[in-house]
C-alpha cells in the first residue's frame, strides 16, 4: 500500500493516551508504522482507581499487559460484578455479576422459566441461579475442574488508576514508542485536517493520522461540536480507606440522599467515589457527608467536576478523538475503560488504508455513537428504575428523559422478560436481566413456549441448578489464592 498511514501523534496524558499509543504501536509497528507520544502531562488524580470490565482481559493481550503486572503495578484485584445498595431504600442490595443468569433449559433463556415461577409464588432471586453472583458473594473464584452449571462466568480487574497509567507508560516504552513531553502544543491546520503541531521549544510533529486524548487537537477542527446528555450527578470526591480484608470480589455503589457511594476494593488500599448533586447538596457539606455515608473521616480530595458531553464525531479529518476527548464516560458500570476500549479497539479494526481519503471515518462515527448511546442507556436505567421516595434528587432521577432505546427496553422486559436489541450493543442480555431484576421489575408474562414444562420437571431442573451453582462455588479458588497463582 503506498499511500498508507506511516506517521501517527498521539497527544495527551494518563491512561487513554498510553493505551492508544501502546496499542497502535504494536498492532502496526511491523508495517513501518512510527508512533509518537506527545505526553501533555495529565494523571489520574492520586486517589483514582478503575473498573475494567471482563473485555479487558482480552485487549490487555494486545498491549502485551499480563495478570502479574497488573498486580505487581496496579495494585489490581479480581472484579467480578458491582453491587448496589439503597437503590429501592433500607438495606436491599442486588448484584450485577459478570455472568449468565441462570442456564438456559428447554430451548429458553432461564430468564423465561423464572418469571413463570415467580408469578406461581418462588422467592428466589434470579441473582441466586447466577453462578458468577454466588462465587462472587462468597469470595470465589476461577473455574471449578468439573463444572455442573455449565454458565460463563466472566471477570475484570479494579485497578489502581496512577499505577495503571505508569504501567501502560512502561510498556510504550519497552515497544520503543518514542515519548515527548509537551504541554500547550500550536495547532497548525492543513486542509481540512491537521499539519502539524508545535511544541514550546518550537519541536514540531507532523503526522499522518493524530490520535486525540484531550480535546485540544479535535477541538482546531471542530469547535464546538458537542452534545451533552442528562448528568446525574455533577461533582466527585476522591478518597481512600484500608484494604479490605478479605478482598471481595465486587465493587459497592450505596445510593445517598444526593447521589451514590463507591467502594473498589484494592490490594493496597479501598478506593471511594462519592459522586453528589449540587443542586442536592453543597460543596462545603460534601466532606461531611462523605464521612457520615462511611462512618468515620477519611483523608479526601477537594470535589472535582463531573461533566456529560459528548462528541458526535470523534473522527474529523485527520484527527480520532478517544478517552476524554472524545466525550465523558457515564460515571458507573466500569463505563470510562469500557468505552476507552471500544474505542481504540474499533480504530484499530478501521485503521486506514489511505492517509489522504480516510472513508472509514463515517463507520467509526457511526459505530462510536451507537456504542457511546447503549452504554448511558445502561447507566441510566439505575435512575429511572430507582425506588428511594420522598427524596428530591432521586425523585428528580426516576423522572429524568430516557432514550427511546432504553424505554423500549424496560417495557419489554417488564411485560415479557424479553430485550429489544439493537446496534452497537455493549451489555450482554444476561447483564441487563440481572440489573433489571435487581432493582425489582418482575416481568409480568413469559414466553407462552415456557408451558410446555411440567412443574413438577421445571421445579426440579431449578433445585438441579442451584445444587449445580454450590457445587462449583466449592470447587472455586478463593480470591487470594487465584491472587496469589496468578503472581506465581
Amino acid at each position: 500500500m503506498t499511500n498508507a498511514v506511516q506517521q501517527v501523534v498521539v497527544h495527551g496524558g494518563g491512561v487513554a493516551a498510553a493505551m492508544a499509543a501502546l496499542a497502535v504501536g504494536r498492532a502496526y509497528a511491523r508495517l513501518g508504522t512510527d508512533t509518537v507520544w506527545v505526553d501533555t502531562g495529565e494523571a489520574p488524580a492520586p486517589h483514582a482507581a478503575l473498573i475494567a470490565p471482563p473485555d479487558l482481559a482480552t485487549f490487555h493481550r494486545l498491549l502485551g499487559i499480563d495478570e502479574a503486572a497488573l498486580l505487581r503495578h496496579a495494585a489490581a484485584t479480581i472484579a467480578m460484578g458491582q453491587q448496589f445498595a439503597g437503590w429501592s431504600g433500607g438495606d436491599d442490595a442486588f448484584l450485577h455479576a459478570y455472568g449468565d443468569a441462570g442456564s438456559a433449559f428447554a430451548s429458553l433463556p432461564f430468564v423465561q422459566h423464572w418469571t413463570r415461577a415467580r408469578a406461581a409464588g418462588l422467592r428466589v432471586a434470579l441473582e441466586d441461579f447466577c453462578l458468577a453472583a454466588a462465587a462472587a458473594k462468597q469470595g470465589r473464584t476461577g473455574a471449578p475442574r468439573e463444572a455442573a452449571t455449565r454458565q460463563a462466568v466472566k471477570t475484570g480487574w479494579h485497578l489502581d488508576a496512577p499505577g495503571y497509567a505508569k504501567l501502560l507508560r512502561a510498556a510504550c516504552e519497552q515497544a520503543d514508542i518514542r515519548i515527548v513531553a509537551g504541554a500547550d502544543a500550536v495547532v497548525h491546520r492543513g486542509g481540512a485536517g491537521l499539519d502539524r503541531i508545535e511544541l514550546a521549544d518550537g519541536e514540531q510533529f507532523g503526522a499522518d493520522l493524530f490520535i486525540d486524548t484531550d480535546g485540544a487537537l479535535i477541538a482546531a477542527l471542530d469547535p464546538g461540536e458537542t452534545a451533552a446528555r442528562p448528568v446525574f450527578c455533577d461533582r466527585i470526591i476522591r478518597a481512600s480507606a484500608p484494604a479490605f480484608d478479605p478482598l471481595p470480589l465486587y465493587s459497592r455503589v450505596a445510593a445517598h440522599p444526593a447521589g451514590w457511594l463507591t467502594l473498589i476494593p484494592l490490594a493496597n488500599r479501598t478506593a471511594i467515589e462519592f459522586a453528589y448533586d449540587s443542586a442536592s447538596l453543597a460543596d462545603a457539606d460534601a466532606p461531611a457527608a462523605l464521612a457520615a455515608a462511611l462512618g468515620r473521616p477519611v483523608d479526601a480530595e477537594p470535589s472535582a467536576p463531573l461533566a456529560a458531553t459528548a462528541r458526535p464525531r470523534p473522527w474529523v479529518g485527520n484527527v480520532v478523538a478517544v478517552g476524554p476527548a472524545a466525550g465523558d464516560p457515564p460515571p458507573l458500570d466500569g463505563a470510562e475503560l469500557l468505552l476507552l476500549q471500544l474505542g481504540i479497539a474499533q480504530l484499530v479494526l478501521l485503521w486506514p488504508i489511505d492517509r489522504a481519503q480516510m472513508p472509514e471515518a463515517d463507520i467509526y462515527n457511526e459505530e462510536l455513537a451507537g456504542t457511546r448511546a447503549r452504554v448511558a442507556d445502561f447507566t441510566a436505567q439505575h435512575f429511572r428504575l430507582n425506588a428511594r421516595t420522598g427524596e428530591p434528587y432521586w425523585d428528580a432521577a426516576r423522572a429524568a428523559p430516557i432514550s427511546t432505546e432504553l424505554a423500549a427496553k424496560i417495557d419489554l422486559f417488564a411485560a415479557r422478560g424479553m430485550f429489544a436489541h439493537y446496534n452497537h450493543e455493549a451489555h450482554v442480555e444476561d447483564s441487563w436481566a440481572l440489573v433489571m431484576a435487581g432493582h425489582g421489575v418482575t416481568p409480568r408474562s413469559f414466553d407462552p413456549q415456557a408451558l410446555l414444562t411440567e412443574d413438577q420437571a421445571l421445579m426440579a431442573e431449578f433445585q438441579r441448578q442451584l445444587r449445580a451453582v454450590a457445587s462449583d462455588v466449592h470447587a472455586m479458588d478463593s480470591h487470594a489464592d487465584a491472587l496469589r497463582r496468578m503472581r506465581g
